[in-house]
């Protein structure tokens, strides 16, 4: 073996050890790890180092070899309630299953009584996940520019040769905790938590959260019952949010609440009013029957 050569890293070598610099989140995908040996082949060197490569281009085969080289040095491991596409590090079996989440779809959010629950707004203990995602053509197309993002000129080599592209999973069950995926074409409204590894909507949107699906929330009593508690601190978070993102109904529905329930007093909620629809049809739990009980004020039924 020459002197040139035995100077050369092997390309397995060079990427469990740009894996383990490199990787920041607790499950990786399939993607992910393609982007990473791409880099390295396109590079054909290692912190300053030569790679010892295959003679054949990079395709499928290398990139299953490189999955191979990664499990069985474990790096990485394979979980059997995953898809094959994702990969899980070591650390992540102490890793809370919302950072997970946000590991395995990078544009979702945890949402609903699970958001709540963060913000220590109930006392329940979700034993769902809630977790919030783009619809799939939202987030296709976000996909598509992160890929682009990621792999700059070499995006329409990279696609060239097949190489896995960035795709939505779809997870039912993690560590035990059953995950409640919904899909929707109104993203938005989230923050970064836990130095980037927890997304969550923010506070205004959980809150408009809760008067849109009650039903996600811990039921329209709860709701009302955590609005009552913890409506007042928050209120300029609540109205801004209800102001820019809020339906004409979410506007209704919190000001008869924040007003019934919550004896708060305030020129900006009670410019609300202008919303309620005379002579129609809505109710303050949309997934609940229509009630008789009515305010005037609102033009709501009551029906909790």
């Amino acid at each position: 073996m020459s002197g040139s050569l035995q100077k050369k890293v092997r390309w397995r070598d060079a990427l469990v050890a740009k894996v383990m610099a490199e990787r920041t989140t607790h499950i990786v995908s399939n993607y992910w790890l393609a982007t990473q040996l791409f880099e390295l082949v396109q590079q054909r060197a290692y912190e300053g180092r030569e790679l010892q490569l295959p003679k054949r281009p990079i395709d499928g085969r290398m990139l299953a070899e490189a999955r191979d080289a990664l499990i069985n040095r474990r790096v990485l491991t394979q979980d059997r309630s995953l898809p094959n596409t994702l990969f899980r590090a070591p650390t992540s079996k102490d890793a809370d299953p919302s950072e997970l989440m946000c590991s395995i779809d990078p544009f979702g959010c945890i949402a609903y009584l699970s958001a709540m629950a963060y913000y220590g707004l109930t006392n329940r203990l979700p034993k769902v996940l809630y977790f919030w995602s783009p619809e799939p053509r939202i987030w296709s197309s976000m996909a598509d520019e992160r890929m682009k993002k990621d792999l700059r000129d070499n995006f329409y080599e990279y696609v060239r040769v097949g190489l896995p592209q960035l795709r939505h999973s779809r997870v039912e069950k993690l560590d035990g905790i059953i995950i409640e995926q919904v899909r929707t074409n109104d993203f938005g409204g989230w923050r970064n938590a836990r130095d980037g590894a927890l997304r969550v909507t923010g506070i205004g949107r959980t809150f408009l959260h809760m008067l849109q699906r009650p039903d996600l929330c811990g039921g329209i009593r709860h709701v009302i019952g955590v609005f009552e508690q913890f409506a007042t601190p928050h209120l300029p978070a609540i109205v801004t949010e209800l102001n820019a993102h809020g339906g004409k109904v979410d506007k209704v529905r919190a000001g008869y609440i924040l007003e019934e329930f919550c004896h708060i007093a305030d020129p900006r909620v009670d410019a609300w009013k202008e919303y309620a629809s005379r002579g129609g049809s809505r109710k303050l739990d949309a997934q609940a029957e229509y009630s008789s009980n009515f305010s005037e004020k609102w033009a709501l039924s009551i029906n909790v």
